[in-house]
């Protein structure tokens, strides 16, 4: 049976959560299902979704919102919402982020319309939000406001869907019942040739005999970057051919992360040899010119660019905090690093710079994983189940949800 199915997200920004919407989106339009989208501002994820050939549905230009005050905003984005569900008609509403999880739950809590949440990542992220750098007292109020807004603007969705282990198990923490919960991984359609190595480090001028270590993301606390570049500049001394490359973008347009991050190479003594690259490198060559890809991250749901390194063959080194090691194993597709310790990393990564036979190896092993497991068709096969489980009559719902395997 095919199904009318309405995608809803906030931001114009195209980062890990929204590329899963559209990837997921384009697979559901390939089955034969009829597919929108509803995003709150207009940016790169509507022309990206247009590009896709993905009908979109959008609050405005960007503009409105900036001059309302936030409450005000909130109901003028709910009613666009139930406008959008009006005119569509979908079977099934499903949302990607926390401010589309209360539109959803305020417009459509008492409509006939079922919907559905996908967690792309912990409430625990929170705790890292930039303005807690100068005012750490504020990680526990955050952590208390997030997990419980988690909790009460999800409780009128169908389900929940967890895309790791990890998330699952923070969610069950603050009071969502497990039976409502589902985990779906995360993964990638099958793209285009990837590019060589040598193609890779001629594109971003890198030596031909540099050994780089990279990551890929937006420039946010979360993310750790800072801890990498610390384990950078302990084990800079002792190899010379080492480069350290972030390619990412910065949140909502502000640039104090990055250039903290600048200042902090340049406070080490490594700004020569660590390089910040743009949001759009990460396609373009980033992820094959690297021998290693680190997720420093203080904690993940399970991101996108490390199935996106792993599908390029690279051996990773992963936080031990979140969904990371879901995807990249520990001493099979890569090695795991206690989260926020700087020596635990650098040691993590001299162990691969060392041992060339067990990056390739490891390397190696994460590409089939991908190709195996980690596949867009798998998740969209999933989420189906899933959809179909969410609108059967009540007796038929345990038959048609998707496996835990």
């Amino acid at each position: 049976m095919n199904l009318r199915i309405l995608h809803v997200l906030s931001s114009p920004h195209l980062g890990g959560a929204e590329q899963v919407c559209l990837y997921l989106a384009q697979a559901q339009l390939a089955a034969g299902h009829e597919v929108a989208l509803h995003v709150l501002i207009d940016g790169r994820v509507t022309e990206a979704a247009r590009a896709a050939g993905i009908p979109t549905f959008c609050s405005d230009t960007g503009q409105r919102e900036r001059r309302l005050p936030r409450r005000v905003r909130w109901e003028t984005a709910t009613a666009d919402l139930s406008a959008t569900t009006r005119q569509f008609g979908p079977d099934l509403v499903h949302s990607h982020v926390p401010l589309t999880n209360l539109m959803c739950h305020r417009a459509l809590s008492r409509s006939s319309t079922s919907w559905i949440a996908t967690i792309h990542g912990s409430w625990r992220q929170f705790g890292y939000a930039p303005q807690t750098q100068d005012r750490p007292y504020l990680k526990p109020y955050l952590w208390l406001r997030h997990g419980a807004g988690a909790f009460w603007t999800t409780r009128s969705a169908a389900r929940v869907v967890a895309v790791s282990d990890s998330v699952r198990r923070d969610l069950e923490r603050i009071g969502i019942s497990s039976r409502r919960i589902v985990r779906i991984h995360n993964g990638l359609p099958n793209g285009n040739p990837l590019i060589s190595a040598e193609a890779g480090r001629t594109r971003l001028s890198i030596p031909a005999d540099a050994l780089v270590i990279g990551s890929l993301g937006f420039f946010a606390p979360v993310k750790g970057f800072d801890l990498l570049i610390h384990a950078f500049a302990l084990l800079a001394p002792r190899y010379p051919q080492l480069l350290l490359a972030i390619a990412g973008g910065d949140v909502l347009g502000q640039d104090s992360i990055r250039r903290s991050l600048h200042m902090l190479a340049e406070r080490l003594g490594v700004s020569g040899r660590v390089r910040f690259l743009g949001p759009t490198d990460g396609k373009g060559g980033f992820l094959s010119a690297l021998d290693i890809y680190v997720v420093s991250s203080r904690t993940e749901g399970l991101p996108l660019s490390l199935l996106e390194a792993m599908k390029h063959g690279k051996p990773s080194v992963v936080s031990s905090a979140g969904g990371c090691m879901e995807a990249a194993r520990p001493e099979l597709e890569g090695l795991v690093f206690k989260s926020g310790n700087v020596q635990s990393l650098a040691q993590a990564i001299e162990r691969l710079i060392d041992d060339r036979e067990l990056r390739e190896s490891m390397g190696h092993a994460a590409q089939v994983r991908v190709q195996d497991y980690f596949t867009l068709r798998r998740c969209a096969e999933e989420y189906e189940q899933l959809c179909h489980a969410v609108l059967a009559p009540q007796g038929s719902v345990a038959k048609c949800m998707p496996s835990h395997g």
